[in-house]
């Protein structure tokens, strides 16, 4: 077998697997499958299969650029420009749908009419527009059927226009802009103003809980972080090439585009040759997928009802195949041989007659104080006689002199098992 040209390899292969299995798991939590909660949703069904085709392209051209699987190559470069419009979109779904909560104090939305047409809005960003962006948009500026990169797969290819730049690129910028502008703002002065308000709102709310709330707001600024300062330094260098050609053209042609279509490939050799800065932007420009992924599992993955869904499908997996797995249960620990045998020592004995002796002791001596106190507290009617607490009292020496003898006893029948020194 022919080595892999990247010498990372397989490190990203293994963390993209491993990130869309977290994912998934995240995706069967009854939380995340929430009406209100369709933003994270979207973002953790694409990032999901983003992260698996990424994972599987990357191990099927580790050691070589050879243009093949053409249909895997159409549906995953279409994917990806899909997954790329989804990340920001689902942010700005996030940070509208938590104001929302935020300003109506309510997970649900005042009427029937609102709640449709907050439908309409969620799945046209969140699923619509990205359709579009990956079809007829991408299609209108896509330079070759895909391309090869050896070592890393099959990629999108755009013909670096200013048109590629409005269709495809700014929407790595406009809708995180919108989220940074709008409603983040709104969202921070209602959290200052109305602080206890909302805390208690959150506190009482069954559906989304304070701790819920603040880490689909934590999601939503990583996700910022992750895609507005990428998308604007991807539209800065694209805009540079542009301007260094002479002249300037907003759009080639259709075609232009499309006369040749065919797939090309770049060997491993050729992307290290043109620069260290251009492959470091590969590099991380690959990486941010999983990052993401395992951002949204330390949020969401771990919680203790995520764990409880993990163990409802164990459960349900476990029933097709007849296997019912018994609940967990922390058995008694045993910390000596003694108890493993089932006997005790004598010095357990001992301490054991005498705490039930002293336990029978502060009993009747709590009666007695009890019985006493009961005569001092009565302030009217004919006073009672003291012959109880007497007799309370009288009972109390008795346990006191019964656990004294008992004590005795025990010693000295320990003394007698264990031998004298000159008796060995």
């Amino acid at each position: 077998m022919v080595a892999a040209v990247d010498p990372s390899y397989p490190l990203y292969s293994i963390a993209s697997i491993l990130a869309a299995a977290m994912l998934l798991l995240v995706l069967l939590t009854s939380f995340i499958r929430q009406s209100w909660n369709l933003g994270v949703t979207f973002l953790c069904f694409w990032l999901f299969l983003e992260n698996l085709t990424n994972g599987i392209t990357t191990i099927i051209w580790a050691d070589n650029g050879d243009v093949k699987l053409y249909v895997y190559c159409d549906i995953m470069t279409h994917l990806d420009v899909i997954s790329s419009v989804v990340k920001p979109m689902a942010t700005l779904i996030i940070t509208r749908r938590l104001y929302l909560i935020t300003s109506l104090r309510s997970v649900d939305l005042p009427d029937t009419r609102a709640k449709h047409w907050n439908t309409v809005i969620e799945w046209t960003l969140g699923l619509a527009i990205p359709i579009i962006v990956a079809g007829p948009f991408y299609y209108t500026v896509q330079s070759y059927r895909f391309y090869v990169f050896e070592g890393f797969g099959c990629v999108n290819s755009l013909d670096g226009s200013i048109l590629s730049i409005l269709l495809i690129w700014s929407w790595n910028v406009i809708p995180p802009l919108l989220s940074v502008i709008i409603y983040y703002p709104r969202v921070a002065l209602l959290l200052y103003r109305q602080n206890q308000g909302i805390n208690r709102f959150l506190k009482s709310n069954h559906s989304v809980s304070r701790a819920n709330y603040f880490r689909i707001l934590a999601l939503a600024s990583i996700d910022i972080l992750f895609t507005l300062p990428v998308g604007i330094a991807n539209i800065a260098l694209a805009m540079t090439r542009i301007l260094s050609i002479d002249p300037v053209l907003f759009y080639g042609g259709w075609t232009a585009d499309h006369s040749d279509w065919e797939p090309s490939s770049q060997s491993y050799e050729v992307t290290v040759a043109e620069g260290a800065s251009g492959l470091a932007q590969q590099y991380f420009a690959e990486w941010l997928s999983p990052v993401l992924a395992f951002v949204i599992f330390g949020l969401f993955g771990v919680t203790s009802e995520a764990r409880t869904s993990y163990w409802r499908v164990i459960y349900s997996v476990g029933s097709w195949f007849g296997w019912k797995p018994a609940p967990h249960t922390d058995g008694a620990r045993s910390t000596s041989g003694d108890i493993e045998s089932g006997e005790q020592p004598l010095d357990t004995l001992l301490d054991s007659a005498l705490r039930s002796r002293f336990t029978s002791q502060s009993v009747g001596s709590r009666t007695a104080n009890q019985t006493v106190g009961g005569e001092q507290k009565l302030e009217t009617g004919e006073p009672k006689s003291s012959s109880s607490a007497n007799i309370t009292i009288e009972a109390g020496q008795e346990v006191d002199n019964a656990a004294l003898r008992d004590a005795d006893h025990l010693k000295l029948n320990s003394k007698e098992l264990v031998p004298a020194e000159g008796a060995m």
